[in-house]
């Protein structure tokens, strides 16, 4: 006899194993379970318990329940493109307009009619309630089911896997391998949309498409750069790292940064006699600090002297810091700033007028003024830095014609397989959790605790505006991951089940896992990357 408590509130007894699915009496909520938490442990719905412990609903409007819809959304998606297209494969290459980007690798390029064919068969798996079977099997196994298949990226994924048996999925007869929880069976999708773009198509649970074709031309640049360089899966990279050539691809990485450096320098100095005032935004840990400081040497190499500004210097004091309904700072609102400060600042010095900029001390919470006095002269630029430089409310009193905008963010291209993609969100996530630890005194928990704040933030403050921008600048690094690994996992394995902060420290690890283990060493001192690990040469 065994005891499971439901959400702390209803105990049951069990005499003999039960499957999760079976335990769910709620009609109101039925339908919007997506897995549980059992004892700190995810766990699929078709899954059996047979020990005391706690069992915690995972809702369609969690984090955890948004992946796990996504995740099944995309093979059912992928098995309507096979069963359509005799066998096509589907790549899902990257987050795009609140959905992903996805192309299908058919021998004739796709056709309008071909995206009402493939809805028509997913909505048709869907209807028929067609069930996602899921078996545990060797890892070796499933490797050779991957081979026989002719998924041989597939096989090579699993074979860095540390684990002695991973979960397969099938659907429609067609089995998979998914990194992740998937819902039980396919009528769970209740709404999604898809639709035809440029080569592929934009798969998505949201109804309403928002275009965003700066951010989808940087994307595809990088993808297409990562097959040049044979480098667009984990198991490209390893492969690198075993042959000896990790210090290669880092230098070409770096070199190709470089490179649009040096095209981003070349277009704001083009267009200086009317543009004056750079503003450079970007989400946390897109690297804003270290890009900023070699955008100016870049500039200065061509003969434009910068004036550099940090919106950092213009918060309000931290008593007029906006605060969150939980009582906490909102650090993420545009209203931390003093924006009649900054306008003000911006404008006297485009006026070629002596302005003092502050420093705000962050120990103080207030800033300060140290007779920091500058001018912006003939033939100098401002440049203006924070998340939230591209919002109209901060440079409001600014001449549009003045204005030259840039967003950056780390838009990866690298994925664990065609099918299993890392978000970008959960790259920049690793890259704070690291910098956090080693330079701000943070552990992973209070970082990954703070994270849904951030990320609600940059919904609200950053992302609105990205579209606005006049160059998009990636800031991702094909080889940094399995160095990021090194310093991310042992910070994030002191995490124990039971912590709020344990499903996604857990995902984070299990990810990492895959990659074999980077040298920090081929870091170069001057890198985006070392903003994160150290040793950067404009600490």
């Amino acid at each position: 006899m065994f005891t499971i408590q439901i959400n702390n509130t209803k105990k049951i007894q069990c005499d003999h194993p039960v499957e999760i699915m079976r335990l769910i009496q709620d009609d109101v909520l039925k339908n919007r379970i997506y897995a549980v938490t059992f004892n700190g442990q995810l766990m699929h719905l078709d899954e059996s318990l047979e020990e005391d412990g706690q069992l915690e609903y995972i809702l369609d409007d969690s984090t955890t329940g948004s992946m796990i819809y996504e995740r099944t959304l995309s093979f059912v998606f992928s098995v309507a493109c096979a069963l359509a297209f005799g066998g096509s494969q589907v790549e899902i290459k990257h987050t795009f307009a609140s959905g992903l980007y996805c192309e299908i690798q058919k021998k004739i390029p796709l056709r309008d009619e071909d995206c009402d064919l493939i809805v028509c068969q997913m909505q048709e798996i869907i209807n028929s309630r067609q069930r996602i079977l899921r078996t545990e099997m060797p890892l070796e196994e499933a490797v050779a089911l991957f081979e026989k298949e002719g998924l041989q990226e597939k096989a090579d994924l699993l074979r860095y896997r540390h684990a002695k048996k991973v979960s397969v999925y099938q659907l429609c007869g067609l089995a998979d391998y998914y990194y992740g929880v998937m819902l039980p069976n396919a009528s769970y999708l209740k709404q999604f949309s898809l639709k035809k773009y440029g080569k592929g198509l934009w798969l998505s649970k949201e109804s309403t498409f928002i275009d965003q074709p700066k951010l989808f031309e940087a994307y595809e640049e990088f993808e297409q750069w990562g097959k040049k360089i044979r480098v667009s899966t984990v198991s490209d990279i390893n492969h690198i790292i075993e042959q000896g050539k990790y210090k290669e691809l880092a230098m070409m990485c770096e070199a190709m940064q470089e490179k649009k450096l040096v095209e981003l320098a070349e277009k704001i100095v083009h267009a200086k006699d009317t543009k004056r005032i750079v503003l450079i935004s970007g989400p946390s840990s897109a690297g804003k600090t270290t890009f900023s400081k070699r955008l100016c040497i870049h500039l200065r190499i061509l003969g434009v002297e910068p004036v550099q500004m940090s919106l950092d210097d213009f918060y309000v004091n931290r008593v007029q810091t906006p605060r969150l309904s939980d009582g906490s700072y909102d650090f993420e609102n545009v209203e931390t700033l003093d924006l009649k400060l900054l306008n003000e600042t911006m404008t006297a010095l485009l006026n070629n007028e002596e302005v003092e900029l502050p420093r705000y001390d962050f120990q103080l919470g207030e800033r300060v003024w140290e007779g920091n006095k500058v001018q912006l002269k003939e033939n100098q630029i401002l440049v203006v830095e924070g998340i939230h430089a591209l919002n109209p409310r901060l440079s409001s009193q600014i001449p549009e014609s003045a204005k030259f905008r840039v967003y950056i963010n780390a838009l990866t291209h690298l994925n664990l397989d065609k099918q299993n993609r890392i978000t970008t969100s959960d790259y920049r996530l690793i890259r704070r959790i690291v910098r956090d630890y080693q330079f701000r005194g943070y552990s992973a928990t209070q970082t990954i605790s703070q994270w849904p704040h951030v990320v609600e933030g940059e919904n609200k403050y950053i992302y609105p505006y990205q579209e606005e921008a006049d160059y998009v600048f990636n800031t991702s690094l094909a080889y940094e991951m399995p160095i990021l690994k090194t310093i991310a996992v042992p910070v994030l394995s002191v995490i124990k089940k039971g912590e709020k902060e344990y499903l996604r420290a857990n995902r984070l690890v299990k990810m990492l896992a895959y990659f074999l283990d980077g040298d920090v060493d081929v870091v170069l001192k001057n890198s985006i990357l070392a903003e994160f690990v150290g040793n950067s040469i404009f600490e």
